[in-house]
């Protein structure tokens, strides 16, 4: 079922509401706000002028490693709050530079503008390694969820067009399928439980992807079709996933055919967490951004 653009805004409005996004915040968690700076940059793409912000540890960076995030929020949902303090923790903490996204969202474009939009602005930030202050070839690209989604789709068009690649993945519970099925097409039709993120799942999907039956084969929507020669030259890996979210087994999967491909795969599932803890600070959110920062600090010798 294809829904309307009137539809999709109205749903749109609804994902979006803060009900929806849950983030109990720590005490003393945003202090970290005092210890970076941060700077919007307009950055041009063929899909339109991006905006990101370029964020900093007070003092200068201590290293000349970027961070390249890419935040979640299933192609609807907007730049967010748990992003903005996550891109400022990795900054404050790992003394390195963070590039923080705000990519276009869905139902306002469609598949494949955003994919597009954040190869072009990583490929951008390596090309102007010098202006930013950070070594091109010491570029992380992640995001979580949906961000992760389209953190994958930045490697696969990389070996799709020739363009530079990453030297690290982070790919945090990963949407590893943004085609909906047959069955789910059907769902949309009946009363919408929004509290449900399965609910919210196939809402995203269907609104990126306008469910064209033409797109059910495309690797950059079922990153579980990828094969051996897609992950060709695909960097270092960091897959975290949660034993509490059903899109656990499709990110395990994935995964495993990034470390099939050659490259060196970190997998770990975090038992006492659900989808959206990395981000927004819930279960083992500490464990697994120390894991995170471990892998990151090992990999650059910082």
């Amino acid at each position: 079922m294809k829904l309307s653009q009137e539809k999709k805004m109205e749903l749109a409005v609804k994902l979006r509401a803060p009900a929806n996004l849950p983030f109990e915040i720590p005490e003393g968690y945003t202090d970290v706000e005092d210890r970076v700076t941060v700077k919007t940059l307009k950055i041009p793409t063929s899909v339109g002028e991006n905006t990101s912000y370029l964020v900093e540890k007070k003092g200068g960076a201590e290293n000349d490693v970027l961070i390249v995030n890419i935040h979640g929020g299933g192609f609807v949902q907007p730049h967010n709050p748990w992003d903005t303090y996550l891109c400022d923790y990795y900054a404050a903490d790992l003394g390195c530079k963070v590039l923080d996204i705000d990519y276009q969202t869905c139902p306002e474009v469609m598949f494949p503008t955003p994919m597009i939009e954040c190869y072009e602005v990583v490929q951008w930030a390596m090309a102007h390694a010098a202006e930013l202050g950070i070594d091109p070839d010491k570029v992380v690209v992640g995001g979580n969820s949906a961000g992760a989604t389209l953190s994958a789709a930045v490697c696969l068009k990389a070996n799709e067009q020739g363009g530079k690649m990453p030297a690290m993945m982070l790919l945090i519970y990963p949407a590893a399928d943004a085609f909906i099925t047959p069955e789910s097409d059907k769902f949309l039709e009946e009363e919408l439980d929004l509290t449900k993120l399965e609910t919210r799942g196939i809402l995203y999907n269907s609104m990126f992807t306008d469910n064209d039956p033409a797109l059910a084969d495309n690797v950059y929507l079922n990153l579980g079709l990828l094969t051996e020669e897609d992950a060709q030259n695909f960097p270092e890996t960091v897959v975290i996933t949660a034993a509490k979210d059903y899109l656990r087994v499709s990110g395990e999967k994935l995964a495993a055919k990034i470390a099939s491909s050659g490259a060196r795969v970190t997998l770990q599932r975090f038992m006492n967490s659900a989808h959206g803890f990395y981000a927004r600070c819930s279960g083992d959110w500490k464990e697994a951004r120390a894991l995170v920062y471990e892998s990151i600090q090992r990999k650059f010798k910082i």
